[in-house]
């Protein structure tokens, strides 16, 4: 444990080496809120390829002075202070924990968070290593269950080819087996899933893992709101009920879930957000965007590719806007 993982370390010359950066980084470039006992929701932001956190109002908050940074969740977010090395921070900024010998922490959700050592997937709580490093794939707990990934093979080509997913509890144990080729998360009681069985197509299964919705489409997405996205064929995306009933007719090239009352439609190669009512809300102006959080969307100024954060974030720049589509922290790099 010790030589994988080293939670909670070195925390006071972390303390200083990151408050002393910051006071450098504010003296030339920011004023500072008053940061201290900070309640409302912190946005990530980016400056000069480093990355910090700001408020509703547009103030810097927390310094922009880490390689990555995750999103608040359960009091605490992630930052990447140097490779391999990563402190979890409160609002204030201040480091509570530190994990050593990881590539990448992600958000907390439901008391455990996903790690990446290497290739391999496991997860921590708040103190220690809990799940350990044996996935070659794994998100975020949900409704009790998290998706994780095997792969099967005796060479590197039938491992490539050969991943199959499933579903764990907080204790590790598979309680889905993983045989699906591809999985989302279980939201409303329902999970997409895709396998070879199935053609390839997508459908939805329960807690049981049995099929509830018939496998049926091009994609699928989780519920959200009683509606799921699900594409029918490549460019008609629409939305769907818990009885596989299409709600909203797919009109759109691409549609992700509902998430605080608007879901992120792609029309032609840009971006916008529609209601429930299938109305389109902000119009689909931006090269991409992400769902609403805490009533803003990080916008873009051109879509990220595929990978992990440091690898598909490194030259985009993104800002966000408030649910009335108005720019409230321009796009930075």
């Amino acid at each position: 444990m010790e030589k994988s993982m080293d939670l909670w370390s070195g925390i006071r010359k972390l303390q200083l080496l990151v408050l002393v950066t910051s006071v450098l980084l504010l003296v030339s470039t920011y004023v500072l809120v008053d940061a201290a006992g900070y309640e409302s929701p912190l946005y990530i932001i980016k400056q000069d390829g480093k990355y910090g956190y700001g408020d509703a109002d547009g103030h810097v908050v927390i310094p922009p002075v880490y390689l990555q940074a995750k999103r608040f969740s359960e009091g605490v977010a992630a930052v990447q202070i140097q490779p391999g090395f990563w402190g979890m921070i409160n609002t204030k900024g201040e480091i509570v924990g530190t994990l050593r010998n990881v590539d990448e922490v992600r958000e907390f959700s439901e008391g455990l968070a996903v790690v990446r050592q290497g290739a391999k997937y496991g997860y921590i709580d708040k103190k220690q290593l809990v799940i350990p490093f044996k996935y070659d794939a794994a998100e975020d707990f949900s409704e009790g269950l998290a998706v994780v990934a095997k792969r099967d093979g005796n060479t590197i080509m039938e491992k490539l080819n050969n991943i199959k997913y499933g579903y764990i509890d907080p204790n590790g144990t598979e309680v889905i087996e993983c045989q699906f080729r591809s999985a989302g998360n279980f939201k409303e009681g329902l999970a997409p899933v895709s396998s070879e069985a199935t053609g390839f197509r997508w459908g939805y299964i329960d807690k049981e893992g049995h099929y509830v919705i018939e496998a049926k489409y091009f994609t699928a997405r989780e519920f959200s709101d009683g509606l799921a996205p699900v594409t029918i064929t490549l460019g008609q995306s629409g939305f769907i009920d818990h009885q596989g009933s299409l709600v909203i007719p797919p009109q759109y090239s691409w549609t992700y879930s509902f998430s605080e009352g608007l879901a992120r439609v792609e029309v032609e190669g840009k971006y916008g957000f529609i209601d429930k009512n299938s109305k389109m809300v902000i119009d689909p102006t931006f090269a991409y965007v992400d769902d609403f959080r805490d009533g803003f969307a990080r916008i873009y100024d051109k879509r990220p590719g595929f990978g992990e954060d440091d690898y598909k974030y490194k030259d985009v720049g993104f800002g966000y806007i408030d649910k009335h589509g108005n720019v409230r922290w321009q796009i930075t790099k």
